[in-house]
C-alpha cells in the first residue's frame, strides 16, 4: 500500500446543523459511515436528495430479512436441503454434528448478505454496533443467534433502555454471562458487572478501592442478587417444535432487600419477583452518565475514536441530552450526530480505517459479487465475505471478548488495531482475489464483476473519467494527480488513451464477444488492483 497521513485530531467541533455544500463527497461520507459500501446508484440518490431527505431514507423502517436457509447441506432425514429454512426444524438426529455445522455456515452467509441487502439504510450498521456493544459470542446456538440479531434489528435506532431490559433476560445472554446459574444461594456477578461496566454506565477511573467513579463493588454484588432467579429452557435443543425461553423461578431468586452504594443514592431494591430486573435497569438509567457513555460509543463508531475534551463538551454533552430528552430513544441523537457540522469536517472525512466488514463489502457489494446465477451461489458468495472479514481480523459471530473488538476501545491505537502485518497481508490477498483472481466453490471460479460497475459510470468511454469515477465511488477524497495518473496508466497498460476508448466501444458494439469482454475486463482488473493497494482505499 502507498502511505497517507492519518487523522490525529479533529480541528474543531460543532453540534450545530450542517449548512455547507451538499455534493457527492458529503453524501458519500454519510453513506460510507452509516451503511456498508454504498453503490454508485445510492451515492447519486443521496446527493440528489439533500441531507435531510437522505437522513429520512437512512432511518426508514425496513423488513427483517427472511430466515436463514441451508447453503450447502441436505439433511439425511429428508426434511430439508439446500435453500430450505431450518429455524423451526429439530437438529437432525441422524447427523447432529453435520446439521449444526451447516446451520452455523448458514448464519454466517445470512448475516453477511443481510449487511449488503439493507442498502441505503442505517439498520445493519447499528446491528454491528449493538453486537459489539454487548459482545456476545462463542456459544454455538444458531437459532438463538438469529433471534438476538433480529432483536438488534428491531431496536436498531430505537429505545436503548428497553433493549437493555430485553438483553438482561435474553436466553443467549443468560448463557453467555452465566445468568442461568445465578441463584439466591450462589449469585453470579458476571452479568451485573458487565451491565454496569460495559453495557450502561461505564466504569470510570478508580477513585478508591472498589469505587470506580460511576459505581462500586457493592453495587455489583447487590445487583447480582437482584438479578437471580432466571434459567433457560430448551436452549439449543435438538427436539422439534420447542423454542428456547427464559423462565423465572421464585425459589431461585434472592427476595431480601438489596442496598446500593452512594453512587446510586443508597437506593434499596425490594423484592419484585420476576420484575425485579426491570427495577435494576430503571435505577441505572436514572444516571445521566448512561447517556454520555452510550454517546461516546456511538461517536467512536460513526465519527472518530478520539473523544477529546472539546468533543466531550461540544458533541457528547448535547447529544446525550437529546438521548435523555427522548427517554433513551436514540434515533434523534444519532440523526443529529450525522447531520452536525463536525461530522462533515474535512478532517473527519477519510479519517477512520475501515473495519474488515466495511473492507469486504466495499469490494463484494460494489462489484455485484452477490448477484450470482442462483440464490445459493449468492449465499456462497456471502459466506466467502464472512471468511475474508474473519481472516482480516473480524470474526463477526465471535467478538474477542464481552467488551467487543479492541479497535473500538483499546487505547491508544483504537482503529489502527485493524492493521498489522497479518491483516495487511490478508487485505492484500483479498484485493488480489477481488480483481486479478477469483473465489472458488463447487470447483468453479467466481469473480467480482467490475465491468458492470464501469458500465454504470457517467463516461465509461474515457480512461481518465473511468479512473476518477471509480475513485469517487470507492475513496473518501480525491487522489493526488500523480496517483490518478498511475491508475490511468494501469488501465491503459502503457498504451495511448484511444486504445481504451476503442476497446470499450468494440465491447459495447459486440457485448457477447468474449475476446472483447476479456480485453476490457483485464484492464479494469489491473487498475482496480492498483487502486486497492492505495492506503486511501482502506479508510473512509
Amino acid at each position: 500500500m502507498s502511505s497517507t497521513s492519518v487523522l490525529t485530531a479533529a480541528v474543531s467541533t460543532s453540534f450545530a446543523a450542517y449548512s455547507g455544500p451538499w455534493e457527492f463527497q458529503q453524501a458519500s461520507h454519510l453513506l460510507r459511515r452509516a451503511t456498508f459500501a454504498p453503490t454508485k446508484a445510492e451515492l447519486d440518490e443521496a446527493t440528489s436528495l439533500g441531507l435531510d431527505a437522505a437522513l429520512d431514507r437512512l432511518f426508514e423502517s425496513i423488513a427483517l430479512p427472511a430466515n436463514p436457509t441451508y447453503v450447502d447441506y441436505v439433511r439425511p432425514d429428508g426434511e430439508a436441503g439446500i435453500g430450505d429454512e431450518w429455524m423451526n426444524l429439530a437438529v437432525s438426529e441422524f447427523d447432529a454434528s453435520a446439521d449444526r455445522s451447516a446451520r452455523a455456515r448458514s448464519v454466517q452467509a445470512w448475516w453477511f448478505q443481510s449487511t449488503a441487502e439493507a442498502g441505503f439504510n442505517i439498520r445493519e450498521k447499528m446491528v454491528l454496533f449493538w453486537h459489539n456493544h454487548f459482545g456476545m459470542g462463542g456459544i454455538n446456538a444458531d437459532r438463538e443467534r438469529v433471534r438476538f440479531l433480529n432483536t438488534y434489528r428491531d431496536y436498531a435506532t430505537g429505545n436503548f433502555k428497553e433493549l437493555v431490559k430485553l438483553m438482561t433476560i435474553d436466553v443467549y445472554m443468560l448463557r453467555f454471562l452465566d445468568g442461568h446459574v445465578s441463584t439466591r444461594q450462589n449469585p453470579n456477578e458476571n452479568y451485573a458487572r458487565e451491565l454496569l461496566e460495559l453495557f450502561t454506565i461505564g466504569k470510570g477511573p478508580q477513585v478508591a478501592p472498589g469505587d470506580y467513579t460511576n459505581y462500586t463493588e457493592q453495587d455489583v454484588t447487590e445487583l447480582a442478587r437482584a438479578l437471580t432467579g432466571w434459567r433457560t429452557i430448551n436452549f439449543n435443543t435438538i427436539s422439534p417444535g420447542l423454542d428456547s425461553y427464559a423462565e423465572y423461578v421464585t425459589n431461585r431468586h434472592d427476595r431480601t432487600d438489596k442496598t446500593l452504594s452512594y453512587r446510586f443514592d443508597n437506593q434499596v431494591i425490594t423484592n419484585n419477583e420476576e420484575n425485579e430486573y426491570l427495577d435494576v435497569v430503571d435505577i441505572i438509567f436514572t444516571k445521566d452518565e448512561v447517556a454520555r457513555y452510550l454517546c461516546r460509543k456511538l461517536y467512536r463508531h460513526f465519527v472518530y475514536y478520539d473523544v477529546t475534551d472539546e468533543v466531550e463538551t461540544n458533541i457528547i454533552a448535547p447529544m446525550s441530552q437529546l438521548v435523555i430528552d427522548n427517554q433513551y430513544d436514540i434515533a434523534p441523537a444519532l440523526r443529529a450526530l450525522l447531520s452536525c457540522e463536525h461530522f462533515y469536517e474535512t478532517s473527519i472525512i477519510g479519517g477512520m480505517i475501515k473495519t474488515p466488514l466495511d473492507l469486504v463489502q466495499s469490494t463484494f457489494r460494489v462489484a455485484n459479487f452477490y448477484e450470482q446465477d442462483t440464490v445459493q451461489n449468492g449465499q456462497q458468495a456471502a459466506r466467502r465475505g464472512f471468511i475474508h472479514a474473519r481472516d482480516t481480523g473480524m470474526d463477526l459471530l465471535t467478538p474477542p471478548s464481552v467488551a467487543g473488538w479492541t479497535a473500538y476501545y483499546q487505547e491508544p491505537s483504537f482503529h489502527r488495531i485493524w492493521l498489522n502485518t497479518s491483516t495487511i497481508q490478508a487485505r492484500t490477498s483479498h484485493a488480489r482475489r477481488c480483481t486479478t483472481g477469483a473465489f472458488y466453490w463447487d470447483q468453479t471460479a467466481y469473480r467480482c464483476d467490475w465491468l458492470s460497475v464501469v458500465d454504470g459510470l457517467n463516461n465509461p468511454y474515457d480512461s481518465i473519467s473511468v479512473v476518477e469515477e471509480m475513485c469517487s465511488i470507492l475513496l473518501p477524497k480525491p487522489l493526488e494527480q500523480e496517483q490518478t495518473d498511475a491508475l490511468v496508466e494501469l488501465l491503459l497498460g502503457g498504451q495511448e488513451d484511444f486504445v481504451w476508448t476503442n476497446e470499450y466501444s468494440d465491447y459495447q458494439a459486440n457485448p457477447n464477444d468474449m475476446a472483447g469482454i476479456d480485453a476490457v475486463t483485464s484492464r479494469i482488473r489491473s487498475m482496480m488492483y492498483g487502486l486497492m493497494q492505495l492506503a486511501e482505499f482502506h479508510v473512509h
